[in-house]
């Protein structure tokens, strides 16, 4: 067996040493090199200990957003031009205050107008806009409103960064914690149409009828009758009286407006009369209970015979009086569902509540009117056909249709028809 020599005997006991301080200053290296950044500093006593210092941890927090502060005051909101009247346009003006420090983009703006009794058919004006408001700055907004509204009472809303729910994806409101001064609300007054007075004519009241605008009808056995209002002022449920030696008749007129306006009726009678037969026909006879008060009475009454089979609508026609038209390029869609329709009167005569009508390809049927359409002008009505909304459908208008109760006399009818494809 070979043993070490002697000198190598002697240095193993110191080189056990050596390697045992190498190997424990490379695991302390390594502890160190594991605890890295955490690491603290330390603090060297007199007695040569180290020991490590205490750490003072600082919790840094992201500050918070400035919260808005929006709002707008009822009393600056502005109607114009008053007195509202059903079928004439208008404008809504208000002011959107930002009194937060940041500024406010996008803010959406919803307004809703919509009558306190809706009626069938109804369809209420609802917009929806965005602003951008510098910090504490103002902000005026100005929504023209060419929606054609029947008369009546009606309410506005309008909200700042204050939505329903379902609106949200639409126009997502900011964050803001004060939403008690974001909403404003109006009662207005709308004049029916059937309360227009007008400068262009003198008089209260003054109903006319003439010899050609009475005409008995013996194949129908009806006494068709077009009234005229000279008067200054709108017209309505007025008696027409049909009288001969064997039967008589009445009816009442609907609206007949200011100034040259014309309403037409049919007189059914109680008993049959033949061609020839005379009659005396009046309307608002002098002294009616509850009758229209007329500054002139003596053009109320004509006196005619019995036409000829057929004629009367060839002659109560008149294409001055009324001419309605609708353009396909000109139907909108504000919203999903709705139509927004405009209707040209090329007659002289403004006319109320003109019946239209929208079918589609399976036939079925929906029945609005338009609250006015103005004389040589035009009307707007929303119509509301979610019903019939299916997409690829083909809607057909018709304005004025020959079969309406409620219908006007009307010669051209060419462009009373237009198509729509929903999409």
């Amino acid at each position: 067996m070979r043993t070490l020599p002697a000198t190598l005997r002697a240095w193993s006991p110191r080189m056990a040493g050596i390697t045992s301080i190498v190997l424990l200053l490379g695991l302390m290296c390594l502890i160190s090199a594991c605890q890295g950044s955490n690491a603290g500093p330390t603090i060297e006593a007199t007695d040569g200990t180290i020991t490590p210092a205490p750490i003072s941890w600082r919790a840094t927090s992201t500050p918070e957003p400035p919260i808005l502060a929006l709002s707008i005051v009822t009393e600056e909101l502005k109607v114009e031009p008053t007195p509202l009247r059903a079928g004439h346009p208008f404008t809504i003006t208000g002011v959107i205050h930002n009194d937060s420090p940041v500024p406010a983009s996008d803010v959406p703006v919803l307004i809703h107008l919509s009558a306190n009794q809706e009626k069938l058919g109804y369809t209420s004006f609802v917009e929806l806009l965005t602003v951008t408001v510098a910090a504490s700055q103002s902000v005026p907004i100005t929504v023209p409103v060419h929606w054609n509204l029947a008369g009546g009472e009606h309410r506005l809303w309008l909200q700042v960064n204050y939505l329903p729910r379902a609106w949200q994806p639409r126009a997502p409101t900011l964050p803001e914690e004060n939403l008690a001064d974001n909403l404003a609300l109006v009662d207005l007054m709308i004049d029916p149409f059937d309360a227009y007075t007008s400068d262009l004519c003198p008089g209260r009241v003054d109903l006319e009828i003439g010899p050609s605008d009475v005409l008995p009808d013996p194949e129908r056995q009806v006494v068709h009758v077009l009234v005229h209002n000279l008067g200054n002022k709108a017209a309505y449920n007025a008696p027409v009286i049909a009288l001969s030696r064997n039967t008589s008749g009445m009816a009442y007129t609907p609206i007949v407006p200011p100034c040259g306006g014309t309403a037409r009726v049919e007189i059914a009678v109680d008993q049959p009369f033949e061609e020839g037969e005379a009659f005396s026909v009046r309307v608002n006879p002098e002294g009616w209970e509850d009758g229209l008060v007329e500054d002139n009475y003596a053009n109320n009454t004509v006196s005619v015979a019995a036409g000829l089979p057929g004629a009367a609508q060839q002659q109560l026609s008149s294409l001055q009086d009324y001419d309605f038209s609708i353009h396909a390029g000109e139907i909108e869609v504000p919203e999903l569902g709705v139509l927004l329709i405009r209707v040209y009167n090329h007659g002289t005569r403004d006319a109320a509540n003109v019946p239209i009508q929208v079918t589609d390809d399976a036939g079925h049927k929906l029945n609005d009117v338009v609250p006015l359409v103005q004389g040589s002008g035009s009307g707007v009505v929303a119509i509301r056909v979610a019903s019939l909304w299916k997409a690829g459908v083909t809607l057909t208008l018709t304005v004025n249709p020959e079969d309406a109760g409620e219908g006007y006399p009307e010669v051209n009818r060419e462009n009373n028809v237009a198509t729509f494809a929903i999409p």
